[in-house]
């Protein structure tokens, strides 16, 4: 099978943006899969342009972010794909819902794989007359992965945009840990340095934003394949879990509220042993991603249901 996948590249991590980890999975899957985009903020600047522009596709997959649009309408006016099936995916489609179906309205195409559970019906994608499928974020083992070299040196971490909640609900788990150095947070961090940070964890501090509900965003999914545990707030504790087996469910903390954060923070002071613990959680979770939410899964998946949809011929 041969496979094009579109997406727009991230300055900070050139060779890490969601549809390139789409493509590798696709390889690893044992597809011929190439890589065709251009970068946030240089709309001007390209990868795979050649073999994109030299080559037929038997199924091409393009991918969006809530930040920009690279201009694929253009894509298969020039290139050799006007016959060719073709699938939207908006991973992340919560944050700006009407500007992600003005797009997807754009081209006309043959399905849509949508990343939040709660726009998959006839209201939402389902309103292109289509085949819908739920598909999320997920993993790379080759990238998100334990560090053997890199300890766990805090207990609670956060890594993302740092907004005035999370800011305050941080502060509250220093104030109320056996001792603030235990907390560390940060923003900013991409690449190789994302990864060998989230190794320091025993925990990742997670917290979702409201227009997010159904969706399970990258971090959930990169932290876990790095063999970190995870501390949620309730609506993406139940979107996470949902996704794992039962017996990892109590892998995964949860809160509710701020007296939940105080009862964790005093509870993780009280383990024996604390950080061993810890660890072998997320060990559990590493290894049930790694081979159940990988980015070869996805590409797999996509594979299986376009040819169950007939969106694909069946050999």
């Amino acid at each position: 099978m041969r496979v094009l996948v579109t997406g727009r590249c991230i300055p900070q991590q050139p060779d890490r943006c969601t549809g390139q980890q789409l493509q590798q999975g696709f390889v690893e899957a044992g597809h011929d899969c190439i890589f065709y985009g251009n970068f946030f903020g240089e709309p001007y600047r390209w990868l795979g342009v050649e073999e994109a522009t030299t080559q037929e596709f038997d199924l091409v997959v393009v991918t969006e972010m809530n930040d920009g649009y690279p201009g694929y309408e253009k894509l298969f006016n020039y290139l050799n794909l006007q016959r060719t099936p073709r699938l939207y995916w908006d991973f992340d489609v919560s944050y700006h819902p009407e500007v992600s179906y003005a797009r997807a309205a754009k081209i006309s195409y043959d399905g849509y794989l949508v990343g939040n559970k709660y726009f998959l019906d006839e209201q939402e994608f389902g309103r292109f007359n289509k085949p819908v499928l739920h598909l999320p974020y997920a993993c790379s083992p080759k990238i998100h992965r334990r560090l053997p070299e890199e300890e766990k040196q805090y207990l609670l971490g956060f890594i993302g945009s740092l907004t005035e909640d999370r800011k305050r609900l941080i502060k509250l788990a220093e104030r109320n840990a056996a001792d603030s150095a235990y907390i560390h947070y940060a923003e900013g961090v991409f690449a190789d340095a994302l990864i060998k940070q989230t190794n320091q964890y025993s925990v990742m501090f997670h917290n979702n934003q409201d227009a997010c509900k159904g969706l399970v965003p990258g971090r959930p999914w990169e932290t876990t394949g790095c063999g970190t545990t995870l501390l949620m707030d309730r609506t993406s504790y139940e979107d996470f879990i949902a996704f794992l087996p039962a017996n990892l469910h109590d892998e995964i903390f949860m809160y509710d509220n701020e007296t939940d954060i105080r009862h964790w923070m005093s509870k993780y002071d009280s383990w024996p042993n604390q950080r061993v613990y810890l660890s072998m959680m997320g060990e559990s979770l590493m290894n049930y991603v790694h081979k159940r939410h990988s980015y070869k899964n996805r590409a797999e998946g996509i594979i299986g249901w376009a040819k169950e949809q007939k969106i694909m011929p069946t050999p």
